[in-house]
């Protein structure tokens, strides 16, 4: 089962929901048939299955030898097209791109990011990946010397490119712009770095393995990630002092995998965090992070940009955050209360509930009835979840199928007495206490409250579901789904003075003290 995961760039347990599907088959060893593959193949990938998905195999390739022959020419064209790394980018396949995580940075953003970035004549700057060279270029008309510009790429195209981009603009060779993994060269470089500038690629396939000793070897703990793994490698080069600007995707700033370089980041001075809205297709949104290699007490300001505005927040304030996230979305007076809703006492849901998916059929189409038959039950989507209250059913399943299904919840959950049903995919809490034991699909999430939790069921519902409770979890996650991590840890409050008060502030009647 594991050579046809890796075949398919897919995880084993897709494999064995595939098997229980019915549309691939076992022989006695518990090996995929060769002929239930072949079949898959011709009839499913890329129409049942994997056809909107990260499906490598699938996806359009490139011929690395045509598009390496074409660079070589272009290279060698006079006078020199300095769109030629747009034009390449261009030609990449999107397979490749999403596995190489190769997203080259527009120049708008680039000169944004390095506009307030100070130079001399001594100055060394580094781009760990640096593509066709957007920041070196940038580097240099800061004044570096070609001879102090250190680039890595592990793409010989991207740094044929960016070299060349530098002869035509200098007339002299950069010989430390090389072709080679920045992970693996980190260790030996004799040099430290004043700037380090770049834009990592986020969620570039690695082995397990390869996680794992990286994340050792740079002390990053739980933060794999590759954009987390490079800020950690930049830390170990940069001078002390010196200044690094990254673009991150913006699930850096909030959630859990994130903490630990997180923590790292608060350890420096953080100068200024923007979001650029997704500058890149069907990507998540752009957001740099610009930093010194100074240690914080925490007091000094941060310049915070988001939904073109700008505002100043104090390094202080992100310590304060539930798993240290950075809220760079909330404004300083909404910030300020915040910071006293989290004096108050509060509860939370963490080590007090029992939680679950919604069902996941992994064929709605075939699975689901828009009509009631004989034996069906009414299953809910997660829109049909309203504050306190259901939508009508517009689908149907039959329990008798659910030994098929991809995922299910166990029965003595589902059939729970008393369960909290909310929302997965919104970016507002939307909850409703089921004491029917209705059915629900994976759109749509579930959770059972231990017995020594001191509110209620319906009580907690109409907390959740708030303008206090909702308003907070904006400020804390600016997220559009709602994760389980979140709502652990989640502050929620209970004391109703708070939320008649905040009721008044909502409303525009202004906030009582």
């Amino acid at each position: 089962m594991n050579e046809v995961a890796e075949l398919f760039h897919v995880a084993p347990v897709t494999v064995l929901n595939w098997v229980k599907e019915g549309l691939l088959e076992l022989d006695e060893t518990r090996c995929v048939t060769d002929e239930s593959l072949v079949r898959f193949k011709k009839k499913c990938a890329g129409k049942k299955k994997l056809h909107a998905r990260a499906n490598k195999q699938l996806k359009d390739g490139h011929n690395n030898g045509e598009v390496y022959e074409t660079i070589l020419k272009a290279l060698d064209d006079e006078p020199f097209d300095d769109t030629l790394g747009d034009r390449y980018e261009a030609m990449l396949s999107e397979s490749f791109k999403n596995k190489e995580g190769v997203f080259y940075t527009p120049m708008n953003i680039v000169e944004d990011l390095m506009c307030d970035v100070e130079t001399n004549a001594d100055t060394i700057f580094l781009d760990p990946c640096c593509g066709s060279g957007n920041f070196l270029l940038k580097a240099l008309q800061k004044g570096i010397s070609p001879q102090n510009l250190y680039g890595f790429d592990t793409d010989p195209n991207a740094v044929l490119i960016a070299r060349r981009r530098i002869k035509a603009l200098t007339g002299c060779d950069a010989p430390h712009v090389v072709c080679a993994d920045f992970f693996q060269a980190c260790p030996d470089l004799k040099v430290k770095f004043d700037l380090v500038f770049t834009n990592p690629p986020w969620g570039k396939k690695l082995s397990k393995a390869q996680r794992a000793d990286f994340a050792k070897r740079y002390h990053a703990g739980s933060s794999s990630d590759t954009c987390s793994l490079f800020l950690f490698a930049i830390l170990s080069v940069l001078k002390p002092g010196g200044m690094t600007g990254m673009l991150m995707p913006d699930s850096f700033f909030k959630i859990a995998v994130f903490e630990n370089a997180r923590k790292a980041v608060l350890q420096q001075s953080i100068l200024k965090i923007k979001d650029y809205g997704k500058p890149f297709k069907n990507m998540y949104s752009a957001v740099s992070l610009v930093l010194r290699q100074s240690k914080s007490d925490g007091s000094h300001a941060v310049v915070c940009y988001f939904d073109h505005l700008e505002y100043i927040r104090s390094q202080q304030s992100f310590m304060l955050m539930p798993r240290h996230n950075f809220n760079y979305w909330t404004k300083p007076e909404e910030m300020t209360l915040v910071e006293e809703l989290l004096k108050q006492p509060y509860l939370t849901l963490k080590g007090h509930a029992t939680w679950s998916l919604g069902i996941v059929t992994g064929n709605n189409a075939g699975m689901c009835k828009r009509s009631q038959k004989k034996g069906f039950k009414a299953v809910y989507r997660g829109k049909d979840i309203l504050p306190g209250r259901l939508a009508a059913a517009s689908l149907f399943v039959n329990p008798d199928d659910f030994p098929r299904y991809q995922q299910m919840a166990s029965m003595e959950l589902l059939c729970a007495p008393v369960k909290l049903v909310y929302r997965f995919i919104s970016s507002s809490l939307v909850f409703y206490c089921d004491t029917q034991q209705r059915y629900f699909l994976n759109s749509a999430n579930m959770l059972v409250l231990d017995e020594d939790f001191p509110l209620s069921a319906k009580r907690l519902t109409e907390v959740m579901n708030s303008p206090l409770t909702n308003w907070l979890f904006t400020q804390l996650f600016n997220t559009h789904k709602v994760l389980r991590s979140d709502l652990e840890t989640l502050p929620i409050i209970t004391d109703p003075s708070w939320h008649r008060r905040f009721h008044s502030f909502y409303f525009g009647e202004g906030f009582s003290k």
